[in-house]
């Protein structure tokens, strides 16, 4: 892998973070504004736009549940077609492409003919949103550990539950948002403690997310509602536990302020 440009041209991969473009790194923002070609996802803010070079040739391959602008393999060909004109080439990605962003495959597609790339990493919507949360994913002596897993594949996937047992560390569950309920039963049914705290985190990267608590053993009964049409994270951990802590304390506050009132 080379920095330089070739005459097969050269592709960066950026992820732009979740959110508008303050997430995004100033590398990123760099290949963005001296690219030839660019390609972008879904779920990307609109800001993006306005960092795109006017003379830059713009193509929308995003892909969501049942609405695919380009499959995969329609991506792959594009890069390696304009690379092979010589060109820069932007591949723009939500969040951090090395997380669910079928980064692997799209490299891969350049290797197997000699294009030389780059990959700029991003801001993951798995810190972003304990970040907004003010939370932390690890915690000395709760949380040594982090499992960010696929919500829409592990149901059907017994491999993904191995060792979950022994799992004491914090859980994040990307794309499982509308199947809270059966991934709480399965997390008891593998041994997680149905009072382990969860969090349903919405609007991540926004700097005012949507967020609902409950426990392990509350969602398995009736799952969370999910109050947005975008995508959310699934928490699952003892490090959620300062969050219901903050709540109770707050609705304690209330209820002192109305009995007050009352009087």
């Amino acid at each position: 892998m080379s920095s330089n440009k070739t005459e097969h041209g050269f592709v960066s991969f950026v992820s732009g973070g979740p959110g508008p473009i303050d997430l995004l790194t100033l590398r990123g923002r760099s290949r963005i504004e001296s690219a030839e070609v660019i390609l972008y996802d879904a779920l990307l803010d609109p800001g993006f736009l306005d960092l795109f070079p006017e003379d830059a040739q713009i193509l929308y391959v995003g892909k969501r549940a049942n609405e695919h602008a380009r499959t995969q393999l329609e991506i792959n060909a594009l890069l390696v077609e304009f690379a092979s004109q010589g060109k820069r080439v932007v591949r723009l990605k939500g969040g951090d492409a090395s997380i669910f962003g079928r980064l692997a495959e799209e490299i891969q597609s350049l290797e197997e003919v000699g294009i030389p790339f780059e990959v700029i990493p991003g801001v993951s919507s798995v810190t972003t949103g304990m970040a907004e949360l003010g939370l932390s994913l690890t915690v000395r002596g709760i949380s040594r550990q982090i499992i960010i897993l696929d919500g829409h594949t592990i149901l059907e996937d017994e491999r993904s539950w191995i060792g979950m047992e022994n799992f004491l560390g914090t859980i994040a569950i990307l794309m499982g948002s509308k199947k809270t309920k059966e991934l709480a039963e399965t997390l008891i049914r593998k041994g997680i403690k149905e009072s382990t705290p969860v969090v349903l985190a919405e609007k991540v990267g926004n700097g005012n997310p949507v967020y609902t608590t409950s426990t392990l053993g509350e969602t398995a009964l009736a799952g969370i509602i999910k109050h947005s049409a975008g995508p959310g994270i699934f928490y699952v951990g003892e490090v959620i536990r300062p969050l219901l802590k903050r709540e109770e304390k707050l609705r304690g506050k209330k209820s002192q302020n109305l009995i007050s009132n009352e009087l």
